[in-house]
């Protein structure tokens, strides 16, 4: 071929700009590259949605699971219906997103297995993948299948009475009822939940009709504590506490005493002597007139007989409670004075009895922390007083003491010779409440001594409690001490400082969640 020649400069000129002309490069550069970048970034929006896909499924798959094992199925085939309804409930996704599979079966141990498939729908990657793009959830979840045996202990001292506290703690306690009788109606199982309720506040008071012969309460002034009230000018002299109820045309309230140490510590079984549970009884105290005092006793109920001077045979004697009473005996006069305290309730799925029973909790007195919980203790413990929990170390039983006090432990002082009122550690110049080393707490101690002599009691209740694989929940309403009620719960998350009454509804929910609690093991 000739090579064609330009001959005219004009023409040859245009032709050389023409192609040395480089403005239009970047435009088809721009233009062969947006295909390529199109794809990679609605690829990117593929993987995105994926993953949102992915997280969402596996949201809604753990609740799923978790309704699931919460139900009465004991299928596989009732438990995948149960499970596919709460996925569904749970999962929101838009219509290119395909929930195309899912499981729900039982495992070992009770638990429950679940899995899920979820086609998404994608822009791009479905031209080089040739379909949808696949996620897929799984979940373990650990079915409850503990028996539970809850002790509500809870603080009705007067100082309760402060605020709206004593309203707030029945409404968060009649809450917590009704929760577990939620979950004991949802259980396989009958009896799944039984709950007794303790209300202390210097003393505990048991039904005084019900329980007034029974064996383990001190009949006959058997434990060495009965007689340390009535003493002589060389001793003490042997009285049976209910001879004098009786010489007095009184009933005994239904209040017992600690027990001797270390016997106020522990779930011993009362059989004999120490072990026993002594009636509450406060003694007479002296005409302060005639003993030659100027103080005020504040239980002086009958006149006191012989011609002794000194204050505490006066108060000891015992021929002198036949004589004429000196006013109306009351909770707050007379031998049973102290025992304002609402009697508990053993354990029981009498779940509309416990709500009224909480309605009518009152507030009085002072604060005994320690013989609160071990009669929340007795509540559970397969061992007498009541005999109602089932053995320790029992698979598929839990015991449970959720223990709620608004206040530091007391021992009353009073400017008398008895340096305090009765209560049920007795006076304090019996020394029958220990301190942290073993030795009697004295007369004249101070408040902080015997705040802390209770505290090391209360510590040691605890300790003893845990030992036998008891749970321990504990809630510090405002005041008290949060180190040793931290110490005593079963671990932080079982402690709740609360600062204001009104939240302790919520409180009580969490715990109860936590008792019921069906968790994620995977």
């Amino acid at each position: 071929m000739t090579p064609m020649r330009v001959s005219n400069p004009t023409v040859l000129s245009h032709l050389l700009n023409v192609l040395s002309d480089k403005r239009g490069n970047v435009a088809v550069v721009a233009a062969l590259a947006m295909g390529p970048l199109c794809v990679a970034g609605l690829g990117a929006v593929d993987l995105a949605r994926a993953t949102s896909a992915k997280s969402q499924l596996q949201d809604a798959l753990d609740a799923a699971a978790l309704g699931a094992a919460r139900t009465n199925a004991t299928t596989n085939a009732e438990l995948k219906v149960a499970g596919d309804k709460y996925l569904t409930q749970n999962l929101a996704l838009s219509s290119d997103f395909v929930l195309t599979s899912s499981t729900f079966t039982f495992g070992e141990n009770g638990r429950v297995l679940a899995t899920a498939r979820l086609d998404v729908m994608p822009f791009v990657a479905g031209l080089v993948t040739g379909g949808t793009m696949a996620v897929g959830a799984t979940a373990e979840v650990v079915r409850a299948g503990s028996k539970l045996e809850i002790a509500l202990v809870l603080d009705t001292t007067g100082s309760m009475n402060s605020g709206s506290k004593l309203a707030d703690m029945k409404a968060a306690a009649k809450t917590f009822v009704d929760q577990m009788e939620d979950i004991s109606d949802k259980a396989t199982e009958p009896d799944t939940v039984k709950i007794s309720l303790v209300p202390f506040s210097s003393t505990v008071r048991v039904d005084g009709t019900a329980y007034r012969y029974s064996s383990w309460i001190d009949q006959t002034g058997a434990s060495p504590i009965n007689n340390e009230i009535f003493t002589t000018a060389s001793g003490t002299q042997f009285a049976n506490r209910f001879n004098l109820f009786s010489q007095l045309g009184v009933s005994w309230g239904g209040c017992v005493e600690m027990r001797k140490a270390p016997y106020d510590v522990e779930d011993t079984p009362p059989t004999s002597g120490a072990t026993l549970y002594t009636p509450y009884f406060a003694v007479d105290e002296p005409d302060s007139q005639t003993a030659g005092y100027g103080q005020d006793y504040q239980n002086d109920y009958v006149p006191d007989t012989g011609s002794s001077t000194n204050w505490r045979v006066r108060q000891g004697r015992v021929t002198k409670y036949g004589g004429t009473k000196k006013g109306t005996m009351s909770t707050s006069f007379g031998p049973n004075r102290g025992c304002e305290v609402r009697s508990l309730i053993r354990l029981s799925t009498d779940f509309s009895a416990l709500r009224t029973a909480i309605d009518g909790l009152n507030a009085a007195g002072n604060t005994n922390i320690p013989i609160g919980m071990s009669w929340g203790w007795n509540t559970i413990s397969p061992y007498a007083p009541f005999s109602d929990g089932i053995a320790y170390g029992t698979t598929g039983y839990k015991k449970i003491i959720v223990l709620m006090t608004d206040g530091e432990n007391t021992i009353s002082q009073r400017d008398t010779p008895n340096d305090g009122t009765y209560a049920a550690t007795g006076y304090i110049w019996q020394g029958r409440v220990l301190k942290a080393n073993g030795a009697p707490l004295p007369q004249g101690a101070s408040d902080a001594e015997r705040t802390e002599a209770l505290d090391s009691r209360l510590a040691l209740i605890c300790a003893n409690m845990k030992a036998k694989d008891i749970e321990i929940y504990t809630i510090r309403v405002e005041d008290g001490s949060s180190t040793l009620l931290k110490n005593c719960a079963s671990g932080d998350d079982h402690y709740y400082n609360v600062e204001d009454s009104e939240t302790l509804t919520a409180v009580f929910q969490s715990i109860a969640g936590q008792i019921a609690a069906l968790h994620l093991a995977k």
